[in-house]
């Protein structure tokens, strides 16, 4: 609920601002400029060839649709099931890795599902691209804002899909330095907060899928 509401906040102050142009009486201000996303971002593209995966866990997971899924900004390890050894992680993706604040999103199946890549290690999926950028969080807030605009992109029959040659020609507001940074001011605290909020919980889920077979046998006790 705590995280639900610090992206209900982030959402609606970015809508206020560079949606509804509230404090500036609904009008976009001058210097303001219109670009394509291209333009602003670096693309960590590895689709192509299927790495070789392992079902057991490594300390390589594979990010795919299902840890974009939800409502929180953050990557959601939990929700992997594929892996890969070191050897594969280190040398088998042209691309290299997803970088801490690089938008993640997919681009085939549930399409434009997106998220903040957070933590060490993680390789992308065949259907995700990654997004690095100078203005993450502004990024970030946008892309989820036009959503609707990046599936429509869809030109998938039997399996929806979108090109990154199509989605990176949308437009994209650019508002001064000055507004992107009073952005990041609010949006940065509020991310991190996530961020720890969805690690203190990946925490207590571990705890608990550790002990709970072993209360069940019997080899721990709550009597101690």
């Amino acid at each position: 609920m705590l995280n639900h509401n610090l992206e209900q906040t982030a959402r609606a102050i970015f809508k206020s601002w560079f949606v509804d142009f509230e404090p500036w009486g609904g009008v976009m201000p001058d210097g303001w400029r219109e670009v394509p996303l291209g333009s602003l971002v670096q693309s960590i593209d590895n689709r192509g060839k299927t790495p070789p995966q392992v079902s057991q866990a490594t300390e390589y997971p594979i990010i795919d649709v299902k840890a974009l899924s939800g409502n929180q900004r953050v990557v959601d390890f939990n929700n992997c099931t594929k892996f890969v050894e070191a050897e594969t992680y280190q040398s088998w993706f042209r691309s290299g890795h997803p970088q801490p604040y690089d938008i993640l999103l997919s681009t085939v199946g549930s399409l434009a599902e997106m998220k903040l890549f957070f933590g060490t290690r993680g390789c992308i999926a065949q259907n995700v691209i990654g997004f690095r950028t100078k203005m993450p969080l502004y990024l970030y807030q946008y892309l989820q804002y036009i959503k609707g605009d990046l599936v429509s992109y869809n030109i998938g029959s039997a399996q929806p899909s979108i090109k990154v040659t199509h989605i990176i020609k949308h437009p994209i507001i650019v508002p001064s330095d000055d507004m992107l940074q009073q952005f990041d001011d609010i949006a940065e605290p509020l991310t991190n907060e996530i961020y720890t909020n969805h690690r203190q919980s990946e925490h207590l889920t571990s705890m608990r899928d550790s002990l709970l077979p072993r209360l069940m046998s019997g080899e721990l006790s709550v009597n101690g």
